[in-house]
């Protein structure tokens, strides 16, 4: 009986102990605890309330060129050359391969997994937190929405053995005639978003969802059913054509299957910088909401200065505060940048403030319109739902944005 009562009291002892550490791991990974935390930090009127002192005599004004319709138009001649090796946008390419319904009837599929994953990604990966999964491994996510028509997978074969895109097309029963493109950034792919894309189809939006190039589908993991075709032409494969094409042929598919009111582009993180440059060169994208991941390159600090790689090449032809600019150049276009100001990651703090009136004022004159917003409702670098709540406000809408 003595050692019962013991051990009775032991399994009490780690039950409060798992207790509360339970609640102290709730308290701490909640949204407004994290917020909480992240302001009473010693750090943190430097790091999100102030603007560092070496950023604030930088000559901002001077980071933006574009400030007339010619030059729009020059710039964005400039770009396409550049990343697609032509004057101007592949309006009339498409996808080489598509695959109806993919959710339903998969297809044939040899493997699930990357082979850089280590083992342990076999047993994470079920649990939708891993890089590297594929559209015909995750079509029970889907299989059951209630306003899903089906899933159209585009893709094609860039170069050889390493570089396929692949496109996920929503398709609703019932249509607001609205398309967003949404770009998902590095470190996850847009099945993790799988919440968020099932509630815009619910409310009619058709959706092309796309991975950063070597995540998801875009790696020959699956070279019989990615990378077995004839490759595409050989101007598009390069660095610029893996990241910026699959927007581009998103709209063009699009666009061939019915007219739309209006189409968006939303990207987070990285997926934010291929979402700035996208709406720079294509004049079909009317709204675009570069999430957690855009700034001057001046501005950039430690890991988010990765994102050199992103637009290394364009920049000498215009800057971030140009491409800004050119995707909301004319009555009708507008961009909205959300920032995090207490991302736990990166891109944090006040620093767009240094600009955000300057690409107010320069799109207005171009007739468009140009938003900063601060989203202020959790620590966490992500698109949250504040910020989708504004981003389809202005979608739908065409008054600013309430902060």
């Amino acid at each position: 009986m003595k050692r019962q009562a013991q051990l009775s009291r032991l399994f009490d002892g780690l039950g409060l102990v798992l207790g509360i550490g339970a609640v102290l791991a709730l308290l701490y990974y909640w949204d407004p605890t994290r917020v909480a935390i992240k302001r009473l930090a010693p750090e943190a009127d430097a790091r999100f309330e102030a603007i560092p002192a070496d950023m604030t005599a930088l000559p901002v004004s001077e980071w933006l060129s574009v400030r007339d319709a010619d030059e729009v138009r020059q710039r964005r001649a400039r770009l396409a050359a550049r990343i697609f090796k032509m004057p101007d946008l592949p309006r009339d390419l498409m996808p080489q391969q598509v695959m109806r319904d993919v959710e339903k009837n998969p297809g044939p599929h040899h493997t699930c997994l990357s082979p850089t994953g280590p083992a342990v990604v076999r047993l994470l990966s079920r649990t939708d937190t891993i890089i590297m999964r594929a559209l015909a491994c995750e079509a029970a996510y889907y299989r059951d929405w209630r306003n899903l028509a089906g899933i159209d997978e585009l893709t094609g074969y860039l170069s050889k053995n390493w570089r396929p895109y692949s496109i996920a097309y929503f398709r609703p029963k019932t249509a607001n005639g609205h398309l967003i493109l949404y770009q998902q950034g590095l470190a996850a792919t847009y099945h993790d978003q799988h919440r968020m894309i099932e509630a815009w189809v619910e409310d009619g939006y058709t959706v092309a969802a796309m991975n950063m190039p070597g995540y998801g589908d875009n790696t020959c993991y699956d070279w019989r059913r990615y990378c077995s075709g004839p490759l595409m032409d050989a101007r598009f494969a390069t660095d610029g054509g893996a990241a910026f094409l699959p927007p581009v042929i998103a709209v063009n598919y699009a666009l061939a299957q019915q007219p739309f009111k209006r189409i968006a582009m939303i990207g987070v993180s990285s997926g934010a910088w291929i979402t700035l440059v996208s709406a720079a060169i294509d004049p079909r994208i009317d709204t675009s909401f570069p999430v957690a991941g855009v700034l001057p390159l001046a501005l950039l600090r430690g890991k988010e200065e990765s994102a050199w790689a992103i637009v290394e090449g364009l920049v000498g032809i215009a800057g971030v505060l140009d491409l800004a600019v050119m995707g909301a150049d004319r009555p009708g276009r507008r961009q909205v940048q959300i920032f995090n100001r207490f991302d736990r990651c990166c891109f944090y703090g006040p620093r767009p403030t240094l600009y955000a009136g300057l690409l107010a004022e320069t799109a207005r004159n171009l007739g468009g319109d140009h938003q900063v917003l601060f989203d202020e409702t959790h620590a966490r670098h992500k698109i949250s739902g504040w910020a989708v709540k504004r981003i389809l406000e202005a979608i739908t809408g065409d008054g600013k944005v309430q902060p």
